[in-house]
């Protein structure tokens, strides 16, 4: 009987922790943002609970740079947060994959890739 009740509360210990620890995972939460925050993130507003805490830590740390951009770089901003989460999860995370495949390549051919894709965003008529 002893050994069914510490069974019992090892389980219980450790849904426990469980629950708390994905708890501190979601943190913050969107009500816990400053109000500053919450308007320079509000493209991210509908997903941001359900996000991991790296990527809220990322894009609080954009929000806190936000203030010092140019205009053309809020703006620039702005647009990637609402593409952003205009994609699926299954589109964001072949992103992800995407941007790590490049990460790995030699920094010449990264250069190229991104000096490719600049080329292509400046075509006459590309808006």
């Amino acid at each position: 009987m002893a050994g069914y009740r510490l069974i019992i509360f090892g389980l219980l210990l450790l849904l426990s922790f469980d629950a708390l620890c994905e708890s501190e995972l979601s943190k913050p939460r969107w009500s816990e943002l400053k109000p500053q925050q919450q308007k320079i993130l509000e493209p991210l507003a509908q997903n941001w609970d359900a996000m991991d805490t790296a990527r809220k830590k990322k894009w609080l740390g954009v929000a806190k740079r936000y203030p010092k951009m140019t205009p053309q770089e809020q703006q620039r901003i702005q647009s990637q947060m609402q593409n952003w989460n205009s994609l699926t999860s299954e589109q964001r995370q072949q992103a992800r994959e995407r941007y790590k495949k490049m990460e790995q390549l030699p920094a010449q051919k990264r250069k190229e890739i991104k000096q490719r894709w600049y080329e292509y965003e400046h075509l006459p008529g590309k808006t």
